[in-house]
């Protein structure tokens, strides 16, 4: 089976100014520099596209990085 990449673009769309720049901190922060298997060498974009959601009940972002998930708020605070 393909492992296809969701429509990026669209997906950036859904969180605020807030959260992209909290979303970009936490890639290079937790992703980009990671020796995880799952992680190793993933790109921003595949990173969001692939591991990083929005709770629509809150609508506070949820991603996956190694070994742990982080959610950040509208106002870009991240938490674990």
């Amino acid at each position: 089976m393909e492992n296809r990449l969701p429509e990026y673009v669209d997906h950036l769309i859904q969180f605020t100014d807030r959260q992209r720049t909290s979303l970009l901190r936490i890639h290079g922060q937790h992703v980009h520099a990671t020796k995880h298997p799952d992680y190793k060498g993933m790109n921003f974009i595949a990173w969001v596209a692939l591991d990083c959601m929005l709770l629509h009940f809150d609508d506070c972002a949820l991603c996956n990085v190694p070994d742990m998930s982080i959610g950040i708020e509208r106002d870009g605070y991240a938490h674990t």
